[in-house]
């Protein structure tokens, strides 16, 4: 199918092919055009994401959805993402600006082409305002904005609040001793940082308010000396909460300057993420950085906006903004009659930046020092040179302005080499007091007096063991330079580790495939649910439901197929022992908070502390080895048995019929589903259910909340698998849980779930005849 479009704003022809799954392949002949059409389909597949995302960031969702949106609103304005989005394009070299306001011309181009909007416009009774340059920075902002540490530090601020320090004390979520880093890939952790028993009581007394106050992917590359081809494999998922639509889009963009397709955020020009240019092929993943430091702010009461510095008292900057707030619609109410409500909100600015949480008229409140705000953010930069690189090297080059998120930057390129980068703005300080918790802010002691030098991140082109690993696990042995206090548990990592070296197998006479290499984004195999199993094959046997749990899980070899009933099993066992681990350190009314809740971050702390419970179960004895005071066989009878009554509650009496996946499953739901339910069921906006193997410590991520459930609904899971073969690059491929489309009447709305589900991808179609063969819709788009 031929189509022909004229818009202004373009410099000369440039088509687009569609192939048939939708990715849009835009060929332009300038620099210009390329990225006026890479935000022209970018509009034409996913606007009503646009649309989300700039109101998320600009505290303006609220003016569609109404009260239900207010608190995350009133957050964004007090982050002030707009405000440094603009203060971002105000710096922007003129190439850079240039880039930007290509890409806003392109979603304008197509707000006046007179196509037809998303559907949900007519639902919220809203039109599309212009598209400014500035909107794609803090779009890219407010999804990594909540992806830092702060939440973290606040959680564990909470906690040590409700439950003391000598508690907490007995609480370790820091990487277990000897457990994976990234570099060197044969490497482990060195305990290298101690919080004594007199710094926690000292937190603790500083943050007795905050009790009433209201971070993964896998990825890898195998060097060519390991692999049949003699050439790299590239791999890796990215791991988000499942949106609707996904968050990443698709999409191919030619020029003479640069041949570059993977995916992206819609809104955003380029490919930051994920993505090869035919030289050089790239993937991220999250480093856990320590990027983000909670003040506690101590203002007068007396007069307010006054707050306590080393040099005395200081004024806050203070001002007001109001949102507006839709009032609740009825589907017999014209969108015309809907009166907005204005709700003012005080947006608070100390020296060390916005107060995001607390209100300053009552003492005391928290202050949010973040890199991507600090100052002018220099990172999209980068964005232009490091879609004509031609080596993983220069592709490192490319990174030195970048801010945030940090990342773990894995790359390969076809003359062979693999690379390792840690790439941004990491804060040097002058106190440890930040790493853990929020800090007093009047002392002068705890500020930021530098940046590690980019010279000083870890970075390496082919390490010697012949592949590189990263999975958010820590990166490197020690502390010099300081990266995080915490990161992710290092299951995921130690699996792919464990698959990588090849331990059953002598690599150099029998190397990978890339089919196998790629066919490790799809195991499901426990490290963790291992050792539980080894230790339960060394104790017992008991009486009972214990025994009858304990007989069913000694022979389970870990993977947790979505068929798999000691899977189902297993999953209630892992919350009932961790809940007789750890409750009794911090009493029942702190686990009920901590479990009961939907903030992910409180959940992250059960997660990573008994990372470092699975880290003792090799040596464990039933009999006379103990958590927290308890022996294993105090613990283990009391776990087994209620994880048995609680399956049978969940699944039935028969375990021949018990299945993960029938308890563990996608639950997407498209943003206006829950405000405007008439028309999300009417369109069918919501995809289905999906049902999921693995979980949150398996390289195909299935993550969920610690709340005691009937069902383990996920949370966590792959938004974007990539697999690129260097010997044969142009023959790449991708896939997401749903499809470019964001229009929910478009067959490409959910037409790679499928191959989602199945772990397998689409093709990244990329030769130009390749694109032609593939191509069944072809739009030509001319100036005016």
């Amino acid at each position: 199918m031929m189509t022909e479009l004229r818009l202004a704003g373009l410099h000369a022809s440039l088509t687009i092919h569609r192939d048939s799954f939708g990715v849009a392949h835009v060929r332009a002949e300038n620099e210009h055009d390329a990225w006026f059409g890479q935000a022209f389909v970018a509009a034409l597949d996913r606007l009503w994401q646009l649309e989300y995302d700039r109101r998320r960031a600009t505290g303006r969702w609220s003016e569609v959805v109404g009260r239900a949106a207010l608190a995350g609103d009133t957050l964004a304005r007090r982050m002030q993402l707009g405000r440094s989005a603009q203060a971002d394009v105000a710096a922007m070299s003129a190439p850079t600006r240039a880039m930007f306001e290509a890409y806003a011309a392109g979603v304008n181009a197509y707000l006046q082409s007179g196509l037809p909007l998303p559907p949900e416009y007519a639902a919220a009774g809203i039109t599309p305002e212009p598209w400014e340059p500035w909107h794609s920075c803090a779009l890219f902002k407010i999804r990594h904005v909540l992806m830092g540490v702060w939440p973290q530090k606040l959680a564990q601020a909470q906690l040590l609040a409700r439950i003391g320090p000598d508690a907490y004390a007995r609480l370790d979520g820091r990487p277990p001793i000897g457990s994976a880093v990234i570099l060197p890939p044969d490497g482990a952790v060195k305990r290298t940082f101690e919080a004594g028993a007199e710094e926690l009581r000292e937190a603790a007394r500083q943050l007795g308010f905050l009790d009433s106050l209201e971070g993964g992917s896998n990825s890898w590359a195998v060097h060519g000396g390991r692999t049949t081809t003699g050439k790299p494999v590239l791999c890796n998922d990215s791991h988000r909460a499942l949106d609707v639509p996904s968050v990443y889009w698709q999409v191919h963009i030619t020029c003479p300057d640069f041949d570059a397709i993977g995916a992206t955020f819609p809104g955003m020009p380029g490919f930051p993420h994920f993505g090869h240019n035919g030289h050089v092929a790239w993937n991220i993943t999250h480093a856990c950085g320590d990027y983000q430091d909670l003040y506690i702010e101590q203002f007068d009461r007396e007069r307010p906006g006054h707050y306590q510095t080393p040099a005395g008292w200081a004024e806050a900057q203070l001002w007001t903004e109001r949102i507006m707030v839709a009032p609740d619609k009825t589907p017999d109410q014209p969108n015309g009659e809907r009166r907005h409500e204005e709700v003012p909100v005080e947006l608070w600015r100390t020296r060390h930046g916005p107060i995001v949480h607390g209100d300053p008229r009552d003492g005391l409140a928290l202050a949010l020092r973040y890199t991507a705000t600090e100052e002018p953010n220099r990172a999209w930069e980068c964005l232009r040179p490091m879609l004509g690189v031609r080596t993983v090297a220069e592709l490192h080059e490319t990174q030195r302005e970048w801010v945030d998120p940090a990342n773990n930057l894995v790359s390969a390129d076809i003359e062979g080499n693999i690379g390792y980068l840690t790439r941004g703005y990491l804060p040097i300080r002058s106190s440890e007091a930040h790493r853990q918790f929020p800090a007093p802010g009047w002392t002068g002691e705890n500020e930021w007096v530098g940046r590690v030098a980019f010279e000083r991140l870890p970075q390496e082109i082919n390490p010697a063991a012949g592949y590189i690993v990263t999975a958010n696990q820590q990166i490197i042995p020690g502390d010099d330079p300081y990266i995080a206090h915490d990161f992710s548990s290092p299951a995921r990592a130690e699996r792919i580790y464990e698959l990588a070296r090849g331990a059953d197998r002598d690599v150099n006479t029998d190397p990978f495939t890339p089919q196998e290499i790629a066919s490790w984004q799809a195991d499901v195999t426990s490290r963790p649910a291992r050792a539980w199993v080894s230790l339960l094959q060394r104790v017992g046997p008991y009486t009972g439901e214990a025994e009858r749990a304990r007989a069913m899980l000694v022979t389970f070899d870990g993977a947790l197929l979505a068929e798999s009933a000691a899977a189902l099993l297993y999953s209630f066992f892992r919350r009932e022992i961790a809940r007789g681990i750890f409750e009794p350190v911090m009493g029942a009314a702190a686990w009920i908070w901590l479990t009961g809740s939907d903030d992910t971050t409180l959940h992250a702390i059960i997660t990573r502390c008994m990372a470092n419970v699975v880290d003792t179960l090799d040596k464990a004895n039933g009999a006379t080895d103990s958590q927290n005071g308890q022996s294993w066989n105090a613990l283990l009878p009391v776990a087994l048995a209620a994880a048995w009554r609680r399956t049978m509650q969940a699944a039935g009496p028969d375990p021949t019929l018990w299945s993960w996946s029938d308890h563990h499953q996608t639950n997407a739901k498209h943003p206006m589903a829950l405000c405007f339910p008439q028309h999300a069921q009417a369109e069918g906006w919501t995809p289905p259910r999906v049902p999921v193997g693995g979980d949150g410590d398996t390289v195909q991520v299935g993550s969920y909340l610690w709340r005691d459930t009937p069902d383990f609904p996920l949370v966590s899971l792959s938004v974007y698998r990539q697999v690129v073969d260097l010997s044969r690059i142009e023959h790449a491929s991708f896939v997401i849980p749903g499809g470019v489309s964001g229009v929910p009447s478009s067959p490409h709305y959910q037409d790679q779930l499928e191959a989602w589900r199945t772990r397998t991808r689409i093709p990244m179609h990329y030769a130009p005849e390749a694109v032609n063969d593939a191509a069944v819709e072809t739009v030509t788009l001319r100036p005016v």
